[in-house]
């Protein structure tokens, strides 16, 4: 009996946690309205408010379409997420294995960039990219953020509870330390890798302020910039927001479904050792 309670408390708060996500896809699937419903169920099924919605940019130019904004936002993330994994993890190698002077500072430098919130290095960061001619760039988008401090921590700790003996032995075989790192190191660690990819993936597609103010050119928005194009100053056609905002969802959904035996494991593994 108390197990069939548990069961039907645990029911009825994931339905409440997962009911913005139900109305978000049943707005979507129902006939475009500028009056919010309330429904969790469409009284019309329809997916003309996909169709729409794919092709509303071409309203402001007609080479633009919302697979454009998707385009966009895929090469960013796909470039943060493979860029930061690569230099987060060998940063975080060299501060778990290698012993040299200032090793402690540049570890809590890293640190100390995880209490700095990001608006206050926004002005700095977007005045230098400005100097470089990045704005509406890929690199503007990209660079700024290929490293973190956060995933520099995270692999450190994750290769400390790696044995030092697979590396000593590799060492004795005469292998460098990059082939260590990449043939040794990166196949143990794939739970870190797998947790870092999915925080980085979910933080790089929707990312917003730093978009807005490197990007003014239609072509360069990323799709969560593209997503506030349905939102009018006076009227909100909800059907093609929500229709935008699944298709938005759906990767991250996909992203995180794909690596989750991962995620939880890399968490734990990776708070284990300081």
């Amino acid at each position: 009996m108390k197990k069939l309670l548990l069961y039907v408390i645990l029911t009825l708060i994931a339905f409440l946690m997962l009911s913005p996500l139900l109305w978000m896809v049943s707005t979507s699937l129902s006939k475009d309205s500028v009056i919010v419903s309330t429904s969790l169920i469409p009284k019309e099924f329809t997916l003309e408010n996909y169709v729409k919605a794919w092709n509303f940019p071409r309203i402001f130019n007609k080479d633009i379409t919302f697979g454009t904004f998707f385009l966009n936002s895929i090469i960013v993330t796909v470039c943060l997420v493979i860029g930061g994994l690569f230099f987060d993890s060998l940063a975080g190698y060299v501060l778990a294995r290698k012993d040299f002077p200032g090793r402690t500072l540049f570890f809590y430098a890293a640190l100390i960039t995880l209490m700095i919130p990001f608006y206050v290095t926004a002005i700095p960061m977007f005045l230098i990219v400005k100097g470089l001619g990045w704005i509406n760039t890929y690199q503007g988008l990209i660079v700024p953020f290929l490293s973190s401090g956060f995933g520099i921590y995270m692999f450190k700790q994750y290769f400390q509870t790696i044995p030092i003996e697979l590396e000593e032995a590799a060492k004795t075989d005469g292998y460098s330390d990059f082939w260590i790192y990449a043939r040794v190191i990166v196949p143990l660690a794939k739970p870190a890798f797998a947790t870092m990819g999915i925080l980085k993936f979910l933080w790089s597609w929707n990312m917003f302020f730093w978009p807005l103010i490197v990007t003014t050119d239609i072509k360069m928005k990323v799709l969560q910039l593209g997503l506030t194009m349905f939102r009018g100053l006076n009227v909100t056609q909800w059907g093609l927001l929500t229709a935008g905002m699944t298709m938005a969802t759906l990767p991250t959904i996909l992203v995180y479904l794909l690596f989750q035996r991962y995620f939880t494991s890399g968490l734990i593994a990776g708070s284990l050792k300081g």
